[in-house]
């Protein structure tokens, strides 16, 4: 039987008090486009939930109406049943705009920043806390989850110690946790929903998948803006939620995967996107941020090439903090060679 891997564990800093930095960040997230220098053009699909059915009613309605019994009218809907054919799966909207929810962007991030995070000297500092029946052995080829594994493996081929849980307050969280919340804990850092900025109902793409699956999707190209609000956080963990979004070196962070069928192809690509970080502030409650020569002052802003700088200084941070705990997985790239079959 395959030992469990220890989690790092330690008590939640307090959620009563302000200290350290808080702020927002303004964000996008852009489907990837060759026409604006990506390396792919790639639709996106973030589902409403919403399942359509094409059904003809006048039809259905005389069908219905010549029932005369409980049993006529369960023959006569098993019948109807037969013809009704879905329609394309909705894309997210609030309040009339397409949107990418915030829950979906924080799930996004965070389980890239979970799987970025390896053992040292017998711990590691991420519960997986949406895995728990992750598989540690890679699932043959073409099953479900496959790719996954084999971009992630370095992270995913061990069993490690049960999710958080601090519902009981009863001992500690992993640093994931701490950041982004568990059970009887709220997180430090919170995401609006992503509203779409250059598109609407009238400019989605229908697509109609090789499976039979319908969708409307996102064009190349189309960008949506959001903020990202944190408190109490240290450059070095600020540094982490960029990362988690694919930063390394400037404002405009590295293709990464989100949304529906990110890990499959089927003659277009779906699910490839950059992040793209327009402002960050402090609010001015917030301790002054201090890392190498650059200090920002609470309620002021950075943008441009500053912000550049600052975010390349704030990534690095993190990197030398975490030294031998991070991994760097471009795992755009690393689903091309699986696909490749590299």
């Amino acid at each position: 039987m395959q030992s469990l891997l220890r989690v790092r564990r330690e008590p939640p800093r307090p959620r009563d008090r302000i200290e350290g930095l808080s702020g927002r960040l303004r964000v996008c997230i852009r489907a990837c486009s060759r026409n604006l220098g990506d390396p792919v053009d790639s639709y996106i699909h973030v589902g409403s939930g919403f399942i359509y059915l094409d059904v003809d009613l006048e039809r259905f309605r005389s069908y219905v109406g010549r029932a005369r019994s409980g049993a006529e009218l369960g023959r006569v809907l098993e019948e109807v049943d037969l013809r009704v054919v879905r329609d394309y799966a909705a894309f997210s909207e609030a309040g009339r705009r397409l949107v990418i929810p915030g829950s979906t962007v924080k799930g996004n991030v965070r389980g890239r920043l979970e799987l970025s995070f390896i053992p040292k000297e017998g711990y590691v500092r991420s519960c997986l806390i949406r895995a728990a029946k992750q598989p540690t052995r890679e699932p043959p080829r073409g099953t479900q989850g496959w790719r996954h594994f084999r971009i992630w493996s370095r992270s995913l081929s061990f069993a490690r110690e049960d999710a958080c849980d601090y519902s009981r307050r009863e001992g500690g969280v992993c640093l994931i946790c701490d950041l982004f919340g568990t059970a009887g804990l709220q997180g430090l850092i919170h995401f609006s929903d992503f509203v779409g900025v250059n598109i609407d109902y009238t400019t989605l793409s229908p697509l109609d998948l090789p499976t039979g699956e319908k969708l409307e999707a996102a064009p190349p190209g189309s960008t949506f803006l959001g903020h990202v609000g944190f408190r109490n956080l240290r450059p070095a963990e600020l540094g982490l939620l960029l990362y988690g979004m694919g930063l390394r070196s400037s404002k405009e962070g590295r293709p990464v995967l989100l949304g529906k069928h990110k890990y499959r192809r089927y003659g277009v690509v779906l699910g490839v996107v950059r992040y793209v970080v327009e402002y960050l502030e402090l609010a001015e409650f917030s301790e002054p941020l201090r890392v190498r020569d650059t200090t920002v002052a609470p309620g002021s802003g950075v943008t441009g090439a500053d912000l550049d700088r600052l975010i390349e200084l704030l990534v690095n941070t993190a990197r030398e903090e975490f030294v031998e705990e991070l991994l760097d997985v471009d795992e755009v790239g690393e689903l091309e060679r699986v696909e490749a079959g590299v």
